[in-house]
């Protein structure tokens, strides 16, 4: 989402409590956000994201170099046949972070991608916390546009992919099979512990990184960063694309959400505390008294030591 407001800090950990925010004269909702599909429903889901592991991933590096005094190889690979994934490497600078961590990072709904700068300041502050980091593109977005979207207004994001229930629910599946392919990369070529891979999805990225982060087991770790069930612009999605029915399958893998009591695009009562209940622990929430906005130096700083506690 493109609307970022002011930091104000007063930084609380906490889920106990409701902050008056925005004013909302319609919220989406959907019956799962109340009660979740079983297990059984569920497994039928899991269907949809499985791909073959043993494909080729036709890794290609577009070009290497220096960029902000940190090394990146722009990379092409093949998510799955007929769909190739754009994506920046970034090895770790070594210090203080684990051996061999490695995070892979989605994007909000921007139209750089993966080459935003909100999504290279978070990548820059996890390389220089210890972690490599493999940032990919979202299908159509970045170098992977292809035409859907052109102005990438919220108007036009919502009325031609997040509000068509079908179209969105096939975009969800392939990011995640794309997920999953940048984690066989990471192990494969970049010499990650399978062990010590963690995710992090910033604002559209955190919504669908719930249900990523819920499929795709191999993760160590989760953090979403201004992300919730639904922004205040969705409609509804169908029930295989819904937060609600995958964010207690995280568990038992470590979740970290972090959120703004002011965030007008993913509501603190009506969209994100109402998902948050539904994560089993282990999991924290941290609040800020900010808006939808790019995550603080002090927002990175906690969501580093959440995947240093996990990934070392």
């Amino acid at each position: 989402m493109e609307r970022w407001r002011p930091v104000l800090w007063n930084v609380v950990f906490t889920v106990a409590g409701l902050t008056p925010g925005v004013a909302q004269e319609r919220w989406p909702s959907d019956e799962w956000l109340t009660r979740p599909v079983n297990n059984a429903t569920f497994e039928t889901y899991r269907q949809f994201f499985t791909y073959d592991r043993s494909a080729p991933l036709d890794l290609v590096v577009l070009d290497a170099g220096e960029e902000d005094g940190l090394r990146r190889e722009h990379l092409s690979f093949q998510g799955t046949p007929g769909q190739r994934v754009f994506a920046n490497y970034y090895p770790a600078v070594r210090g203080e972070g684990p051996p061999q961590a490695a995070v892979i990072l989605v994007h909000g709904g921007l139209a750089g991608g993966k080459d935003d700068p909100s999504t290279k300041q978070i990548a820059a502050f996890l390389v220089r916390s210890g972690f490599s980091v493999l940032a990919i593109d979202l299908p159509y977005f970045g170098e992977r546009g292809g035409g859907l979207l052109t102005t990438y207004t919220e108007q036009e994001k919502h009325e031609r992919l997040y509000n068509q229930p079908p179209l969105y629910l096939a975009w969800v599946t392939q990011l995640t099979k794309d997920v999953g392919r940048a984690f066989d990369l990471l192990v494969a070529e970049r010499g990650a512990n399978p062990g010590h891979v963690g995710f992090v999805g910033f604002s559209r990225g955190a919504e669908v990184g719930t249900i990523v982060a819920a499929v795709e087991q191999r993760f160590a770790a989760a953090a979403l960063l201004y992300g919730g069930h639904v922004d205040r612009s969705e409609t509804g999605h169908l029930p295989a694309a819904c937060p609600a029915n995958y964010i207690g399958r995280i568990a038992p893998r470590p979740l970290l959400m972090v959120n703004g009591t002011l965030d007008d695009d993913y509501s603190r009562e009506r969209s994100v505390e109402p998902l948050y209940r539904l994560a089993k622990p282990p999991k924290t929430i941290l609040w800020t008294e900010t808006g939808h906005q790019v995550p603080s130096p002090e927002q990175l700083a906690a969501t580093v030591q959440f995947l240093r506690a996990r990934l070392e």
